[in-house]
């Protein structure tokens, strides 16, 4: 069976063309999702894999139910065209740290497990983020300095005035983060696209809602015996309030990791993108872990 690959993009093409160029294997189809916002979308090539891109695209925005709702666009599209053994949700400034033939085998190996990346969450981020009505995140990080503004001092008040009055939501029920990016099986996305609707209503009015909703569903499932938590999934590393984008002086801390994937990476060193690339086809090309020299290019 193949495997599907589901990626959200909304910006770094020349990351995602190259990212794109690093999965295109006959093994694999893939889907994309580009933001609503986007005004025209890129021309991508593919040689060896099937390519689809959702028509009925999102406006997503950060920490926002939007984006579960374009990771549902990404499930349904692949779950109705076809079956696959895995499913992998990447963002669009995604690459591989391994060849296809690598994350092929490690995934014949485990058995039609949930693959989730652990993502730890105290009882304060959990109390504020899931059991609290989070109004005004639409416009969180809207670019409009004044928009943005108004929006962060309004959804204070907000969740100050619900812990005046001790309002909290879904109280009764046990909720588990992990991060959004994620590799599921055929009944894993299956036991997701029947709850879809659900899933909706409970998380729209949570914050980053994206980190919660699959760990919790699956572990509140039929499933949950199937759930495997890989800090080997993603190399990445959050700075303050967003990813930390990789660069070449990172090259050999990315390989070093022996992480399937590593987020996030952008056109302002693609040199990084080039080795990291480079490796991969070494690796492909005579079965060894090669070592991998980062220098950067002048």
């Amino acid at each position: 069976m193949k495997h599907a690959y589901l990626i959200i993009a909304h910006n770094e093409f020349e990351v995602l063309k190259k990212l794109l160029q690093a999965i295109d294997d006959p093994r694999n189809d893939i889907f994309i999702h580009f933001d609503k916002k986007v005004k025209q979308i890129p021309a991508v090539e593919i040689q060896h894999s099937e390519l689809f891109i959702i028509e009925n695209r999102i406006d997503v925005r950060w920490g926002h139910v939007s984006q579960i709702e374009a990771e549902y666009a990404l499930f349904g599209a692949a779950y109705r065209e076809g079956h696959y053994r895995y499913y992998h949700l990447i963002s669009g400034t995604h690459l591989p740290l391994q060849s296809q033939d690598k994350i092929h085998d490690f995934y014949n190996n485990q058995n039609n497990q949930q693959v989730l990346m652990p993502l730890f969450a105290d009882a304060y981020q959990t109390d504020l983020k899931i059991h609290r009505y989070n109004f005004f995140v639409k416009h969180y990080r809207h670019p409009n300095t004044f928009i943005c503004r108004c929006a962060q001092l309004c959804w204070r008040i907000a969740i100050k005035i619900q812990r005046i009055l001790h309002i909290r939501r879904n109280k009764n029920e046990r909720f588990k983060s992990s991060a959004n990016w994620v590799s599921l099986t055929e009944s894993g996305v299956a036991w997701m696209c029947s709850k879809k609707q659900a899933v909706l209503k409970k998380y729209r009015f949570t914050l980053c809602g994206d980190e919660w909703f699959v760990a919790s569903e699956l572990e509140n499932s039929v499933l949950k015996s199937d759930v495997l938590y890989y800090d080997r999934l993603l190399k990445h590393s959050i700075e303050r309030y967003s990813a930390k984008t990789w660069h070449i002086e990172d090259c050999e801390e990315l390989i070093l990791s022996g992480c399937l994937f590593a987020r996030k990476f952008g056109r302002e060193d693609m040199a990084v993108v080039d080795r990291v690339l480079d490796k991969i086809q070494i690796g492909k090309n005579d079965g060894t872990d090669s070592s991998l020299h980062c220098v950067r290019s002048e």
